[in-house]
């Protein structure tokens, strides 16, 4: 069968127009790659995290050490320490306040007692010493403090003889001075918030500016300690507590 003239154009002309509008159409843009797709980001990310509590401001610290003390240097102008007295044991006692989340002040003293020098093996001697210095601890909050000072002190000693045999011609009697350099390296571990303990190397370098000998002049002296530290933090565990209060309301 023959279809009209008319009836032909128009077919002709929907089969032509028919494929224009999806050609028109705007290709859907390809998705992003995985890499590039932004994770969520946290809860509070961005934000500041604040400092963990200050427990050392304001805070009294007590501590007891002991250790193995060397004399060092010279008791006066030609006398040797060494020849004299030699290592023994020695105690030590501080009183800290906390200044800041890591400097505190302390005042403490420290007593040694020693034995028989290489020239004089029946000499004895001890030393006192007081001071106070400046503690600047490198942690704060956590259960390692690990911990340096300097400080300035006053000392005596005495350094006696036997009453029998050649003593010394000098150096024999009390000697005081003034300890013009202590510096301190240490670190204490805390198992419960009031109470650590840790080891302390320390050294000393000072001069007698009187001497029991007035003809020598004076030297410099020096002495060098090992030993460990037990340090109480009494007001510690309040501040442990109320921080753990606080932290639970939030």
């Amino acid at each position: 069968m023959t279809l009209p003239c008319r009836l032909r154009a128009f077919v002709v002309a929907a089969l032509v127009v028919a494929p224009l509008p999806a050609l028109a159409q705007t290709p859907a843009p390809a998705p992003e790659d995985a890499d590039e797709v932004e994770a969520p980001l946290e809860p509070g990310a961005g934000i500041p995290k604040p400092y963990a509590p200050d427990w050392r401001r304001g805070a009294f610290l007590l501590s007891v050490g002991g250790s193995y003390v060397v004399p060092l240097g010279a008791v006066a102008s030609g006398v040797a320490a060494g020849d004299l007295v030699s290592g023994g044991l020695g105690v030590s006692l501080g009183l800290g306040y906390g200044l800041t989340r890591h400097v505190s002040f302390e005042i403490d003293g420290s007593y040694g007692m020693f034995g028989g020098g290489a020239a004089c093996a029946g000499c004895s001697g001890s030393t006192l010493g007081l001071g106070m210095r400046l503690v600047y601890h490198l942690a704060q909050g956590i259960a390692f403090d690990p911990h340096a000072s300097f400080g300035v002190g006053f000392r005596t000693s005495l350094i006696e003889a036997p009453e029998t045999g050649a003593a010394p011609e000098f150096g024999v009697g009390r000697s005081q001075g003034i300890d013009f350099a202590r510096f301190s390296l240490g670190g204490t571990f805390y198992p419960h918030p009031v109470f650590g303990f840790g080891p302390f190397l320390e050294g000393t370098i000072g001069s007698y500016r009187l001497r029991p000998d007035p003809a020598t002049s004076p030297d410099i002296y020096g002495f060098f300690q090992v030993g460990l530290r037990v340090t109480l933090d009494p007001l510690r565990g309040a501040k442990v507590r109320a921080s753990a209060t606080v932290a639970s309301t939030r």
